[in-house]
């Protein structure tokens, strides 16, 4: 069984390597596809938006001080089955059954072609 996929670099697997305004869990995506077999998957995790990014690690902080989620605030990871949110399935499902090393942060892509980091655009 093959699949396709796209591939995210890490900022040292750049050429501009990484600099000191990257994050440490943040990763690049790219244009650069590839065929693989499925039997070289690893593991699962998560790519998520700055926005994304910035309430799960409010949520793991407070769950690890042992405090409970702020009332009133939306954290789509939590939401109901019905939410309207598209990416709600594709958020860690909760900070205690999913480790930090499986959850990156995404804003930019590495055009590796240019070998340049470009803003990430929709």
């Amino acid at each position: 069984m093959m699949m396709s996929l796209l591939w995210y670099y890490r900022p040292e697997h750049t050429d501009g390597g990484r600099r000191t305004t990257d994050l440490d869990d943040e990763i690049f995506a790219s244009r650069h596809r590839d065929v693989c077999s499925v039997a070289c998957i690893e593991d699962k995790c998560y790519v998520l938006t700055f926005n994304e990014y910035c309430r799960y690690r409010k949520r793991a902080k407070m769950t690890e001080q042992g405090l409970p989620p702020p009332s009133g605030v939306l954290i789509p990871s939590m939401t109901s089955e019905t939410s309207e949110y598209p990416r709600r399935l594709r958020l860690p499902p909760t900070c205690t059954t999913t480790t930090a090393d499986r959850v990156f942060l995404c804003r930019r892509v590495y055009d590796f072609r240019q070998k340049r980091i470009v803003k990430y655009s929709i």
